[in-house]
């Protein structure tokens, strides 16, 4: 319940002048950044206020413009609302205790970026004239906080073959959100030209993080999840995100390797229940890429040491690539404990002509890949140092793959050679499917007469409690069939459920880029 003494609104304008709809006592910054104006007492912001931002709000190169001195509560956080056309502007913000809006040590504090509210720096870049460490938001930690409905932009503007870190440049410290703690939601931004865009530096028990809805671009990463030290993270989710476009942190000498997700931590830390599903890869990524989505193993000095992972109807479509990617497009070689679980997925790959690895899992203790379609991938599949069992790998499409010298289909470190000694070697895929003209449209899903369509396993057993999208495909506009004789119990093979009538009114369409 709100407190009866602290305010319901609080409004904030650049000068503590009227404008917009910040018409009632309005407050300059110092207002908000006044540890006396925050508490329960009348005129203060506290539990269930919401303080409105109007105007555009410039700070000096290395400041800040608001930073939060108390919390909100259960039910009732502070809200932070831009009001229709608010920016908070500078040449760089800095990091840390001076990122645009910091949260740090705070909690149940929501930021809404409302219709059109934006974080953006103006002069921080290759051609820029400032190469400084800069964040848009900061939230170290913050529990039970939202960002929502939120640009960020321009925190670094990297340009293809630009500047190094010989140059004073680390895209590590080029962040968008900055941020650890429990029972987040970041979701329905808009986050673009920042080095590692969303970074979670976890702390030990953080759990509960929900990723969604977000378009990221022109980053080197979309999403970095890690730890610094001994600590363990639960019950993180990242999905029905569109990420795309990397090539413009390409440098010489690839001192910066692009990811959309990169896992990773350090002896003694864990990472258990990481849910990937309905996320769309796409667009340039260049020749200093690592991939789509790399979790770090054993091999690494950094291993991700993940337990349960599930990935489902995500989508990757590398059109064309410069560079031969022998490690992967989606990297998974972290697995110790618990089950890695793979279902309706879409990868179309750039060609079928080099040693490009599309799907690589390495040293997973317990491998289920079904449903999932790879295609035009020179060696679609890799599987080694796994526990697999032949029904859990199975009911999956290939397309055209191994016209590279046979160096295809790789399993415990030598290739196969062709799908059929795959089959044996594996002694899985016994009711998949390779087909040199699989038949799909430019978003990877199935078009009339694909062997795709109707092929696949019912997986409605499986859609349950964290997999229960499972049920709808990528798009979520068309339903899974949940009776399970055939054929018409058959899924489709891969993200789409597919017909090839248009999807239905609202629902997504993937934007290719």
């Amino acid at each position: 319940m709100t407190s009866p003494l602290s305010s319901t609104n609080v409004f904030i304008t650049p000068d503590g002048n009227a404008q917009g709809a910040c018409t009632t006592s309005p407050q300059p910054p110092s207002f908000f950044n006044n540890a006396a104006n925050w508490g329960t007492g009348a005129g203060q912001i506290g539990p269930g206020t919401t303080v409105h931002l109007c105007g555009t709000f410039s700070a000096a190169i290395g400041t800040n413009i608001l930073t939060a001195q108390g919390s909100g509560a259960a039910g009732n956080p502070v809200t932070i609302l831009f009001e229709s056309g608010a920016v908070l502007t500078s040449p760089a913000f800095g990091s840390g205790n001076l990122a645009a809006i910091v949260l740090n040590g705070q909690s149940f504090i929501t930021v809404d970026g409302g219709a059109n509210g934006i974080i953006q720096n103006t002069a921080n870049g290759d051609t820029l004239g400032n190469t400084a460490f800069s964040t848009g938001i900061s939230a170290l930690p913050c529990n039970n906080c939202e960002i929502r409905n939120l640009t960020i932009r321009n925190i670094y503007v990297h340009l293809q073959n630009g500047k190094t870190s010989a140059d004073g440049v680390d895209q590590t410290l080029e962040r968008a959100i900055d941020f650890n703690g429990s029972n987040w939601s970041i979701h329905d931004n808009t986050m673009r030209d920042c080095g590692w865009c969303l970074f979670e530096n976890y702390l030990n028990g953080d759990t509960n993080i929900q990723i969604f809805n977000n378009t990221i671009s022109n980053f080197d990463h979309a999403w970095a999840l890690s730890t610094d030290k001994s600590n363990s993270v639960t019950n993180v989710f990242f999905h029905d995100n569109q990420v795309h476009d990397a090539v413009n942190w390409d440098a010489s000498g690839c001192p910066f390797h692009h990811d959309g997700i990169h896992t990773f931590g350090r002896t003694g830390s864990s990472m258990n229940g990481i849910f990937f599903y309905n996320n769309f890869f796409s667009g340039s990524w260049g020749t200093c890429v690592t991939g789509f989505i790399f979790v770090e193993g054993g091999a690494s000095s950094t291993p991700s040491h993940m337990q349960n992972f599930a990935m489902w109807n995500n989508v990757g479509l590398m059109p064309s690539s410069p560079i031969v990617n022998t490690n992967s497009w989606w990297g998974i070689f972290s697995g110790e404990s618990g089950t890695q679980q793979f279902y309706n997925n879409t990868f179309i790959g750039p060609n079928s002509t080099d040693n490009t690895a599309c799907i690589s899992l390495q040293g997973l203790s317990s491998v289920v890949f079904q449903d999932n379609v790879i295609s035009n991938c020179g060696n679609p599949l890799s599987i080694s140092g796994s526990s697999i069992s032949s029904g859990n790998v199975d009911r999956n499409l290939y397309g055209p793959s191994c016209q590279n010298l046979s160096n295809c289909f790789e399993f415990n470190g030598s290739f196969t050679g062709s799908f059929s000694a795959w089959k044996t070697a594996c002694g899985c895929d016994s009711n998949s499917l390779q087909n040199n003209s699989p038949n799909l449209g430019a978003d990877g899903s199935p078009l009339s007469g694909s062997p795709a369509l109707n092929n696949g396993l019912n997986l409605t057993s499986k859609a349950t409690g964290n997999l229960a999208s499972l049920a709808n495909d990528t798009s979520k506009g068309n339903t899974r069939p949940t009776i399970s004789r055939p054929p018409s119990g058959n899924w489709t093979i891969g993200a789409y459920q597919a017909t090839t009538g248009p999807k239905p009114p609202g629902a997504p369409v993937a934007t290719l880029h």
